[in-house]
């Protein structure tokens, strides 16, 4: 494996999925030697690593029963990373880290043939590029803080960790194109069946192929880093005008683990009936009106919900050093400085742990062998009774924490990486039977004679409806209250005293947050896995985002004190003139 020719160069073709670490090994290697000037601290690279996904891609699109896109692709592109100065204090985390306004010398992405000499150019030019940044970007960073006042706390800017060598041996897998693509029209043809639906589509995909990842401080990593998902969307439109929209995530890390396609077209047809039941449903609220209730979230829901406020806040982001009077867009966690306090009841309990690969014999989608920084994930004990124990940590040191756990996912920018959620399990140890707690909710709209609680069952996550509805919600969260907006319902329904449900539609939440956690009452016996994949979009858009972070929760049912609604604030359209054409015909 560490072949190295008398001259130092191999002037011939490697071969085989194993082989692309021999350039990188030795393009780091003469990296090391990188400087500038006179190679003081911040002229030297103190830390240099190149990760290089080597990935075959197919996605395939239909619509009724027709394929519209089909996408094939091998690429390899490195991600290098190069910081100068010391772990204390480096080129990172300033609002133009990894900015060069220097000449630019960079090739094409990595060859995908097996050519030495070519790789060896493309990692050379964009090292060149990444130190050249490098040596910018610290000298702005320290300008910068020379005119600001600096926090009381310094925190470094990079940690140590444990040097890995693990070279799994891989092979490249074959893509049925011709299966996925059959796949994807038979599932798109369900919609057919409901022409009620102005719109709808399925896009099936798959990424395959390894990773690697080496770095100056010796480790060394090759991995399986494969993914493969399935999206569906459905949109109709009530005779008011109101669009009805929703959405279907479905993920594994192989197709062998993939859902089968009796699971798959039940949950298609499922999609295809919640879209065409909301059409008829009454408006949940008048334009204007805000609703208080208390509300019971079926598991499924339940698990919806916490992966976006449990999930998006158990990762600590450091604001970026800026230059006076600069505005920087950043969303803090609203769980910061909140070590010790208490976040839900004392009898629940939250744990990320990556390490697992199934639970109650279902593949559990977060499991991955290392992180984007080459750190082997360890499982974390966030909240413990109630109390706010832990975070999950990158390589990025935080207040009280000065190593990673392994959890960095996902890009986060100036330089850093951000950490995501893995396999995140709600535990409760004290439940009682679903039904149970729906009579709960009844006795408490009883008692203060509310009309009627609500009854979730699924929420829009990941989001399906689409970027100018994204944006209405982060607006209305921001003057709501809220760091974050919680996608919308898209199952949601009345429960009057005498046990019956009626389904409503056009109802978003309002100021719910991890203060909302508080007004947890019960939990259920019952418990729901939902798999997704993170993309680091906010609400985790279909579509959007760029490094992909499988992740899994389970939850049991939920029932809350207290949640406030309030009605969508999307214009309505008028319906079309004419119907639709006949889609069975």
């Amino acid at each position: 494996f560490f072949f190295q020719a008398e001259d130092g160069i191999r002037d011939k073709l490697v071969t085989g999925v194993q082989t692309c670490a021999l350039p990188i090994l030795d393009e780091l290697e003469r990296s090391r030697q990188l400087r500038v000037g006179n190679g003081g601290a911040d002229e030297t690279p103190y830390f240099i690593a190149y990760t290089l996904g080597d990935q075959q891609t197919y996605s395939v699109a239909a619509t009724l029963g027709a394929v519209t896109l089909t996408t094939a692709n091998h690429q390899r592109v490195p991600i290098i990373e190069v910081r100068v100065g010391g772990y204390d204090f480096d080129n990172t985390g300033h609002i133009f880290s990894g900015a060069y306004t220097g000449s630019r010398f960079d090739t094409e992405p990595w060859p995908l043939d097996n050519n030495y000499k070519n790789m060896r150019e493309v990692l050379w030019l964009a090292t060149d590029h990444g130190f050249k940044a490098a040596v910018e970007s610290i000298a702005r960073k320290r300008a910068a803080l020379n005119s600001v006042v600096q926090p009381g706390e310094k925190l470094a800017d990079y940690s140590k960790s444990e040097t890995i060598v693990s070279l799994a041996k891989l092979t490249q897998p074959k893509i049925d194109e011709a299966a996925m693509s059959a796949r994807a029209t038979k599932l798109s043809a369900i919609f057919t069946g409901y022409p009620e639906l102005l719109a709808s589509g399925v896009e099936l995909s798959l990424n395959v192929g390894p990773t690697y990842y080496v770095n100056t401080e010796g480790t060394q990593l090759r991995y399986p880093d494969d993914v493969v998902w399935l999206t569906a969307r459905a949109e109709a439109q009530a005779a008011d005008g109101m669009l009805i929209r929703d959405g279907l995530s479905v993920a594994s890390l192989d197709l062998e683990h993939f859902p089968k396609d009796a699971e798959l077209e039940q949950a298609v047809k499922a999609l295809a009936e919640r879209v065409k039941a909301r059409v008829n449903a009454p408006v949940g609220a008048a334009p204007g009106d805000s609703i208080t209730a208390p509300v019971l979230f079926e598991p499924y829901a339940a698990a919806q919900l916490m992966a976006q406020v449990i999930g998006d806040n158990v990762r600590i982001p450091r604001r970026p050093v800026s230059e006076p009077g600069r505005q920087v867009n950043f969303t803090p966690s609203e769980f910061e400085g909140r070590i010790g306090n208490r976040v839900l009841p004392d009898w629940m309990d939250i744990v990320d742990d990556p390490t697992q690969t199934e639970r109650q014999g279902k593949p559990l989608a977060g499991f991955y062998p290392y992180d984007i920084e080459g750190v082997k994930p360890r499982p974390v004990s966030l909240v413990e009774k109630g109390t706010l124990k832990n975070f999950l940590w990158t390589r990025l040191p935080g207040k009280g924490w000065k190593e990673s756990n392994g959890h960095a996912r996902l890009g986060g920018g100036y330089g850093w990486r951000s950490a995501a959620i893995s396999n995140l399990f709600i535990n409760a140890s004290q439940t009682e039977p679903l039904n149970g707690l729906k009579a709960k909710l009844i006795q408490m709209c009883n008692d203060r004679s509310k009309p009627y609680g609500f009854l979730v069952r699924r929420l829009d996550y990941p989001f399906a409806s689409g970027g100018g509805e994204l944006q209405s919600l982060l607006a209305s969260a921001r003057t709501g209250g809220s760091a974050r907006p919680v996608s919308p319902p898209t199952l949601i329904y009345r429960v009057y005293p005498d046990g019956r449900e009626e389904l409503v539609r056009g109802l978003r939440f309002r100021g719910v947050s991890i203060r909302s956690l508080r007004d947890i009452l019960a939990a259920s016996a019952e418990t729901a896995q939902f798999d997704f994949v993170n993309n680091g979009a906010p609400l985790a858009l279909l579509g959007g985002g760029g490094l992909l972070a499988p992740a899994s929760v389970i939850a049991p049912g939920l029932l809350f004190d207290e949640i406030e609604f309030e009605r969508s604030q999307d214009q309505l359209q008028k319906p079309p003139i004419v119907p639709p054409p006949n889609v069975k015909s």
